[in-house]
């Protein structure tokens, strides 16, 4: 199924927000935070509309990202 561009701008409006958390919370640099983020196997969940993840709030998918990362 292909993203609109409403679903292509809250998925990069999540990822945004995930990359600025991920930095704050580890007090590394935005292309560091990039590369946690991207080598992550929630990266490719949120880009998949199926699973609804750009769907719910950047705080909801963060802690998901979290227990992963454990």
């Amino acid at each position: 199924m292909n993203k609109t561009k409403e679903q292509d701008f809250l998925i990069q409006n999540i990822i945004s927000h995930i990359i600025g958390y991920i930095a704050e919370d580890r007090s590394i640099s935005a292309e560091q935070a990039m590369k946690v983020f991207f080598e992550s196997k929630l990266s490719e969940k949120i880009e998949d509309i199926e699973t609804g993840y750009y769907l719910e709030s950047p705080d909801y998918v963060y802690e998901i990202l979290k227990k992963e990362l454990i």
